[in-house]
């Protein structure tokens, strides 16, 4: 990968602009605040935000080494090691599988990984056959089961992670568009569709195909991703392929995970040179990654990024979100991961 590239170039600058604002140490430990100095509520500790930047970090630091980040890492790892009493979980299944995803990024062997996957196996209901968004929650959602359904792949509970896909495949799939719906409540389906959803479908498919045990149920995981990219690169497509923005707070990571599955799909599609229809999501991925990539480093204003790739940043309300700032370094990021891959 070209240390040197445009891509990477960027992604540095956004790197680079995150730690100085949003990172602070305290001795051998580090944290990241929400918002940076002097904005309200600035010193706020978000479990779900920080599973993203350490999960950003590792990609940062397979796409361009350096021991300085290695040790931030680390610190970051003490401060939430103290922020969660060493429990490293929360009530809400769906930040504990995000975390979980965070850790097997940095060290899938980490005895936390084994802890939290486990957590997560265990919570599924088996009268749903789904998690709950959170202990004691009656709504069941795209949010918690798509990250879980990652992770579970990715452990010993594999049968798990295929029967949560299954799940959501079944029960949040929109038959009118192909997008994946938010959640279902006491038996009602609450129909919104965000970008995060759609990304974790598509990472969850592209787990269980890499762990396929035959090459059917590989072809049929490889099969829902290219209909999941298709259906997200129809969403876009009015707008010219840029994502739908939700706002500030949790909504500013939305679209970033979105970005990183889609590279990932790019990565995984553009492998198989000889299918056409691969090589062309792939393409479709590709390009749905770099558009928003372009769009928000375009937009950037004194080293912020906006909430909507669609207006320039502003240095007040949602673009001064961690969030925000994290979910466009994301963005970024898969943008470097897709750079090499020939169209």
């Amino acid at each position: 990968m070209d240390a040197e590239s445009p891509a990477q170039a960027r992604a540095m600058a956004a790197e680079s602009a995150v730690v100085r604002r949003y990172v602070h140490r305290y001795g051998p430990v580090a944290w990241a605040h929400a918002g940076p100095t002097g904005v309200p509520g600035a010193t706020t500790w978000h479990y779900w935000w920080h599973a993203h930047l350490l999960h950003v970090l590792r990609d940062a630091q397979e796409h361009r080494p350096d021991p300085r980040r290695g040790r931030l890492l680390r610190a970051i790892h003490r401060g939430v090691t103290l922020r969660t009493l060493g429990r490293w979980t929360t009530p809400f299944y769906d930040d504990v599988a995000w975390m979980t995803l965070a850790l097997q990024r940095y060290d899938l062997h980490d005895r936390r990984v084994d802890r939290l996957t486990r957590r997560l196996g265990d919570a599924v209901d088996p009268t749903v056959g789904a998690l709950p968004w959170a202990v004691g929650s009656a709504l069941y959602n795209a949010p918690a089961n798509g990250p879980a359904a990652i992770a579970l792949a990715w452990s010993a509970r594999r049968g798990s992670a295929v029967d949560l896909d299954a799940w959501v495949a079944a029960t949040l799939d929109d038959p009118a568009t192909g997008l994946v719906r938010d959640g279902v409540e006491h038996g009602t389906v609450r129909s919104e569709l965000w970008t995060y959803n759609q990304g974790v479908a598509i990472g969850s498919a592209l787990a269980l195909a890499e762990g396929a045990p035959d090459a059917d149920a590989r072809e049929a995981h490889e099969a829902r991703a290219i209909s999941l990219v298709r259906a997200v690169e129809r969403w876009c497509e009015a707008d010219g392929g840029l994502f739908p923005a939700a706002g500030g707070g949790d909504g500013g990571l939305f679209s970033g995970i979105l970005a990183r599955y889609l590279a990932e799909a790019a990565e995984w599609f553009a492998r198989d040179v000889a299918n056409d229809e691969h090589r062309e999501v792939s393409r479709a991925a590709h390009d749905l990654v770099h558009r928003n990539a372009e769009a928000l480093w375009n937009g950037r204003r004194d080293g912020l990024f906006s909430a909507d790739p669609r207006r320039p940043a502003r240095a007040e309300g949602d673009d001064l979100d961690l969030s925000v700032q994290l979910g466009a370094w994301i963005t970024l990021e898969a943008d470097v991961q897709v750079s090499g891959l020939t169209s």
